[in-house]
């Protein structure tokens, strides 16, 4: 996006307004104000309802559906999950492989396939959704939205659509709204920079009007506190992950995991104050649940899981296995020989 285009989206998102050209005849949709949208947001309820009354099926309904027909399964449910899984760790080794340009290009060709297979599948599960409760109350939702907000351009009277179809207003108006990579480079660039700067401030108003904010100013807030999070954070990585969406979002993601495993650590240590217990090297904690398990198993730092893998390897292999069995601990008594046999020199 160049500099002349970031003004300009940042000036209209500011202002709240979204110009409609549709040549001689032009129109804008202007922030609903909070009573405006009370009454869109009942307008879903009051659909949901009926078309629940109707006999209409719920997103989940349909779903289950589609499975009895064959146009959906639990086995596409798990692909999604996977999909999402794999992209998560693509974008870990994106982070932290970022000095290593061949390394990262490579990432990026199965990192960008994933995405386009993740796109694919929820597509496919949201195949009947228009059909579904949930798609018709959406609809009937925007429809009193851009109906209450949808003005003249030059009069600023609540249109009337005659010349103009509600549905044709409903796309240009979609086509508007800008995608999550556009709004994060807007804020973590001029001109929104300088204006974020000064949210605080008594005499400024970020935004010129005072309604209910628009999707876009509400996002841009989202991603303008989140960078602001990540340039106060000690651990800040360079302008280059900064600038990279998917980096950054590695970035994100190792973060978390960070904090959930000192999170967990710290529970564990609490639940484990006996000294002999906290000074061993190992210690074995009971979970009452897989989700306990998961849990307690991501306090650990990498190296650990990966000797976890390593010991269930030989288990499985042997069936039964000692101390002795497992190459982490022959690395350790190894260790300890060379110690004891360097101190008989050091006396």
């Amino acid at each position: 996006m160049k500099q002349h285009e970031r003004e300009y989206f940042v000036a209209r998102i500011r202002s709240g307004i979204y110009k409609l050209d549709f040549g001689e005849i032009k129109l804008k949709i202007v922030p609903p104000t909070l009573i405006q949208a009370a009454e869109v947001q009942e307008v879903y309820t009051v659909s949901y309802r009926k078309t629940q009354e109707d006999g209409f099926l719920t997103h989940e309904d349909m779903l289950e559906s589609m499975k009895g027909r064959g146009l959906w399964s639990d086995e596409d449910e798990d692909k999604i999950k996977g999909l999402e899984k794999d992209i998560d760790r693509l974008k870990v080794e994106l982070f932290q492989n970022r000095n290593k340009e061949d390394m990262v290009a490579r990432i990026r060709l199965y990192l960008d396939a994933g995405k386009k297979q993740l796109n694919e599948k929820l597509s496919q599960k949201m195949l009947n959704y228009e059909n579904t409760c949930e798609g018709i109350s959406q609809l009937a939702r925007v429809n009193k939205l851009i109906s209450l907000t949808c003005l003249n351009w030059d009069t600023d009277e609540t249109y009337n659509f005659k010349e103009i179809p509600i549905d044709s207003v409903m796309k240009l108006y979609g086509l508007q709204v800008l995608s999550e990579a556009s709004l994060r480079e807007l804020a973590r660039n001029e001109p929104w920079n300088s204006t974020w700067v000064l949210k605080d401030s008594a005499s400024f108003d970020i935004f010129t009007r005072r309604e209910e904010l628009t999707t876009d100013q509400k996002n841009l807030l989202v991603w303008s506190r989140m960078y602001e999070s990540v340039q106060e954070s000690p651990d800040c990585p360079s302008d280059d992950v900064i600038k990279d969406d998917d980096m950054l979002d590695g970035w994100f993601i190792v973060q978390k995991k960070k904090r959930d495993q000192e999170k967990v650590q710290s529970e564990i240590e609490q639940s484990t104050s006996n000294s002999k217990i906290s000074n061993s090297d190992e210690i074995f904690v009971m979970a009452g649940s897989q989700k306990d398990a998961d849990k307690i198993n991501d306090s650990n730092t990498h190296h650990v899981q990966q000797i976890k893998k390593q010991r269930m390897a030989v288990i499985k292999h042997k069936g039964a296995a000692s101390d002795l069995d497992f190459q982490d601990q022959q690395l350790k008594m190894r260790q300890q020989s060379n110690e004891m046999f360097k101190g008989k020199f050091r006396r």
